[in-house]
């Protein structure tokens, strides 16, 4: 469901490190953006039309701006700002591409030709920001509301965040947006991106204690789909649970102790056809079973 930016900034009532905000990632089960009218021949679909299936009826405005690694389409902005947005994406890219191993461009797909996309909205509303198989949605930086004005590192964040959800996709080789019954369980794709997005805060055991105090709140583990909450419209005050829980897993000092070489070759387990599940225990060697029936107490003595 796409989120309105000024309820992105509504302060959500759980204790203050755990409040988080919603930027939802579509699924390899989703739809995308939806080009110019087929046959217009003037104004090519571009790239991104591969995630397209009608979720979105937006249209570009004929100008798309082409970087390394991306092309920029939107619905008006201009030149200048597409490039502003582009030149920040591609150090958001060359940033996650080092975080995430990545030795050849080739692993994330990208062959002669080929680039990501970025759908920057100007006058769209509501802003939304998402992730899909081979690029992402954002505000643009002329945006009458000028998210980049308001809080750039916000803004960077949502870069960050919504990039890393393209490198999932890409590293699993996610087949656009067509069925993917073995996609990642919802906690660890939204936990990896607040982490690598640089937004997650580690709570202390009383503000651990505290959220799950609340008898609605559950088990994050055990939220592998959206339709697995108890509340949909309280997704948001799972973000940074989602992310104290793979921030224990990567942690090599305290925590669980994977890498980011364990974390890719869950990946690529998950490109050769493994589950989530299966995958999960081959690479970083604990079962999700165990992670979630004793979740309760491996946090509190991470946290302790």
């Amino acid at each position: 469901m796409p989120i309105r930016w000024s309820k992105r900034l509504t302060r959500i009532p759980v204790p203050a490190l755990l409040a988080v905000l919603l930027f939802p990632v579509i699924s390899c089960d989703s739809n995308g953006p939806t080009g110019p009218e087929p046959g217009n021949d003037d104004c090519p679909a571009g790239q991104w039309e591969a995630d397209s299936y009608g979720y979105r009826t937006w249209r570009h405005d004929c100008a798309p701006y082409l970087s390394d690694h991306f092309t920029v389409y939107s619905d008006g902005s201009s030149t200048a700002a597409k490039d502003t947005l582009a030149r920040l994406a591609e150090v958001v890219f060359s940033e996650l591409a080092a975080e995430f191993l990545i030795a050849f461009e080739s692993e994330l797909g990208f062959t002669p030709g080929y680039t990501y996309y970025i759908y920057a909205q100007k006058h769209i509303t509501p802003l939304v920001a998402e992730g899909y198989r081979h690029g992402f949605l954002i505000a643009a930086v002329d945006s009458p509301e000028r998210p980049t004005q308001r809080n750039p590192s916000f803004y960077r964040y949502l870069m960050r965040h919504e990039l890393t959800h393209v490198f999932q996709f890409s590293l699993i080789n996610c087949p656009g947006n067509g069925e993917w019954p073995y996609w990642l369980d919802i906690w660890f794709s939204e936990g990896q991106a607040v982490v690598v997005g640089g937004r997650y805060t580690r709570p202390t055991l009383q503000q651990f204690r505290a959220w799950f105090s609340d008898p609605t709140h559950i088990n994050p583990v055990r939220i592998q789909r959206r339709s697995d909450l108890p509340d949909v419209d309280r997704l948001a005050e799972y973000y940074q649970m989602f992310a104290l829980t793979y921030a224990y897993l990567v942690d090599t000092a305290a925590g669980h102790g994977a890498s980011m070489a364990d974390v890719r070759n869950l990946l690529r387990y998950m490109r050769e056809d493994e589950t989530f599940h299966d995958a999960f225990q081959q690479a970083l060697g604990i079962s999700l079973s165990y992670l979630e029936e004793n979740y309760m107490d491996i946090m509190e003595e991470y946290l302790g």
